[in-house]
């Protein structure tokens, strides 16, 4: 059985996540290729070798002209603007219809119903009919894809997470770190206080790990490949998130 773990060292959001997986040995090629089925134009992934903290890790970017604002996004979360925003139906539906397996549209869709969960739970609105802005864009479509076509690819069948990381204090976009909705993912998963001012995990990463890991210590595994998905920004600790991937050592006897 061939088994992930999850250890956000500097936090998780969905691109960090996919730098990761690109990071450990996935194609960025595939990657690419799968997720044009998902939303087949009007974005760019582009990857580049950085360092966060003096790891050197694969920093990953969806790129959407007209919507990205990474001069004025808070705490390395993307800003976009000029969305009306979708409801879960429709983003049901754009996962539903694309080239993706079956195992990945199942995964997928059952991430952007927790997502919804929370956000209805934190807004006080009927999960059905309120409408997703910032992750209903092109982008956090991507990268809840993202994953659940890496988890694919390289053949992972069991999927395990380290404790989230918590940051404080407001963010420019006037919420408190971390944001509700993120936080109310976190809801009975083990977190740990950073001191970094800043959000760490993304509503979308939250949604991601919650939705398809389990928390726990690393895997008793062989060990093959090591992959670190960068951050936008430099914090006092590395802002990465690594994976672990092995095979799980058989537990037959005889």
């Amino acid at each position: 059985m061939k088994v992930a773990y999850v250890d956000m060292i500097g936090g998780a959001a969905g691109d960090m996540l996919m730098g990761a997986w690109v990071d450990a040995g996935l194609d960025v090629g595939e990657l690419e290729r799968a997720l044009r089925t998902v939303v087949a134009d009007g974005w760019e992934l582009v990857t580049e070798r950085v360092e966060r903290g003096g790891i050197s890790a694969t920093y990953l970017d969806l790129v959407i002209p007209g919507e990205d604002d990474h001069a004025h996004a808070p705490d390395g979360v993307h800003q976009h603007h000029h969305n009306p925003g979708h409801r879960l139906r429709d983003i049901l539906a754009i996962v539903e219809r694309s080239g993706l397996s079956p195992l990945a549209i199942e995964r997928a869709s059952a991430i952007y119903r927790r997502l919804a969960q929370a956000e209805a739970r934190v807004h006080d609105a009927n999960v059905d009919e309120m409408l997703f802005h910032a992750v209903g864009q092109i982008d956090a479509i991507l990268d809840v894809a993202g994953t659940c076509v890496a988890l694919e690819m390289l053949g992972i069948d069991e999927l395990r997470i380290s404790s989230f990381p918590l940051g404080h204090g407001i963010s420019r976009g006037g919420h408190p770190n971390p944001g509700p909705v993120a936080l109310d993912l976190m809801r009975g998963y083990p977190v740990r206080a950073t001191g970094i001012e800043a959000q760490l995990v993304t509503e979308t990463g939250a949604a991601i790990l919650t939705a398809l890991a389990s928390p726990g210590p690393p895997i008793d595994m062989t060990l093959e490949r090591v992959g670190y998905g960068a951050g936008r920004k430099s914090f006092a600790i590395p802002n990465v998130v690594r994976v672990m991937i092995g095979e799980r050592p058989s537990t037959g006897s005889g």
